[in-house]
């Protein structure tokens, strides 16, 4: 089991590590500075491992498409809760053919490795055995309703978890 887990670890860094260059260029769009950029940024890799517990094989749809849809949607999330009261925000679109373009360059990918053992080593150590079972729970899928119900607690609970666990990892 405990190869196994590994190993499934081993197959999400790596698949993070190729998305990551597409998620960075398109936090650079979204973003007016490097602390947005980071937070879009961010809402992506959730939005990559939201894809990765989800995806179902038999959707008709490839894993590269449905992980890059995931994380855009994240980011447009942000961009649309930071535009709440605003007039006009405009939005970036990704097309198919820009996603299937997305070529990382071998430094990049060394750096994104990097980033990615940091934030799996971040989760391991920052966050509660609560906070692990919340955002697995909600990388599932499940509501923060369904969550509670798993948990034993409200969904007030799970939202204050999720919001923790948003700030301990964006530090």
């Amino acid at each position: 089991m405990a190869h196994s887990r590994a190993q499934s670890e081993a197959a999400i860094s790596e698949l993070l590590r190729r998305l990551s260059p597409l998620l960075r260029q398109r936090a650079f769009a979204f973003a007016r500075n490097e602390a947005d950029r980071q937070d879009y940024y961010q809402e992506g890799v959730v939005g990559f491992l939201s894809a990765v517990h989800t995806f179902k094989v038999d959707c008709g749809a490839r894993f590269s498409t449905y992980a890059c849809t995931c994380a855009l949607n994240r980011m447009r999330n942000l961009l649309r809760q930071r535009a709440k009261g605003s007039e006009f925000v405009t939005v970036p679109l990704v097309t198919d053919d820009e996603i299937a373009g997305a070529y990382p360059d071998p430094q990049q990918l060394t750096q994104t490795s990097d980033e990615v053992e940091q934030v799996l080593e971040r989760i391991e150590t920052t966050l509660s055995s609560f906070e692990k079972s919340v955002l697995r729970l909600y990388l599932g899928g499940l509501s923060y309703a369904e969550a509670a119900q798993q948990l034993g607690t409200n969904a007030k609970a799970i939202d204050n978890a999720m919001q923790r666990i948003r700030r301990k990892l964006s530090r």
